[in-house]
């Protein structure tokens, strides 16, 4: 049976492009070499011989709706809003940045990781890992302790999965000791306290209000039992 014919993408069909990409939904995207080239090393340290003439298609890995996004910031324009992309696409426009190497598109990427880690903290945690970006890991991971281990072996890879349950069993372990020393003495706060045994990740919240209670009287620090709440994903390297 004869494939359909490729559908050419509306915004990127220059009829004086010399390079044609094909996305992994058959999407043909009709670019300028040069473009490419400026904007990612990738394409920028690929020879010619690597890159077939414009009567061939390359074909890629992302979907239309990635690249779409993704070549907007390898073209003098204005950037493209993320706010209201999906994060399916979100996450693979970020993937995609990271792989051919488009630093331009990375500020606008991370400031919407940001903004969704409250939604996909264990995505973001898996992305933040895989490629470095520290704070947004370590972010992340603090709002992952209370998530089901189940999940977290869905969403991240091998590597990732193995690091953050030492987080999380260290994590888990830490808090136990704490809460249950500050039990021991806790009367104003039990609602508090309840809500933190619950919710393990509200003890970012009421930081504070833990810290004071972990005091025999005031100005004694009975101990440094609050100080895993300082800890990190991803330590910074000495």
């Amino acid at each position: 049976m004869a494939l359909p014919p490729s559908q050419t993408s509306e915004r990127f069909c220059a009829s004086d492009a010399d390079l044609t990409v094909r996305s992994s939904d058959g999407v043909l995207f009709k670019v300028h070499r040069m473009n490419l080239k400026v904007h990612s090393e990738i394409f920028s340290n690929a020879s010619d011989a690597t890159i077939p003439e414009n009567t061939e298609v390359v074909d890629l890995t992302e979907s239309s709706d990635v690249l779409d996004l993704l070549f907007q910031y390898m073209y003098r324009q204005p950037q493209p809003n993320l706010k209201p992309v999906q994060f399916r696409v979100l996450l693979g426009l970020a993937e995609a940045a990271e792989k051919y190497v488009v630093y331009s598109a990375l500020p606008a990427i991370m400031i919407q990781m940001h903004e969704q880690l409250p939604n996909y903290p264990l995505h973001i945690l898996n992305f933040g890992a895989r490629h470095n970006h520290r704070e947004l890991a370590n972010e992340a991971a603090r709002l992952s302790v209370g998530l089901p281990i189940s999940d977290a072996a869905e969403y991240m890879t091998p590597d990732t999965f193995k690091r953050w349950i030492k987080f999380y069993d260290s994590w888990h372990s830490s808090a136990r000791v704490a809460l249950f020393q500050v039990i021991q003495t806790a009367n104003s706060n039990r609602y508090t306290l309840a809500q933190c045994i619950r919710d393990p990740q509200l003890c970012y919240k009421y930081g504070s209000t833990l810290g004071g209670l972990d005091e025999y009287e005031p100005g004694e620090p009975r101990s440094n039992a609050f100080l895993f709440l300082s800890g990190e994903f991803m330590p910074n390297p000495l």
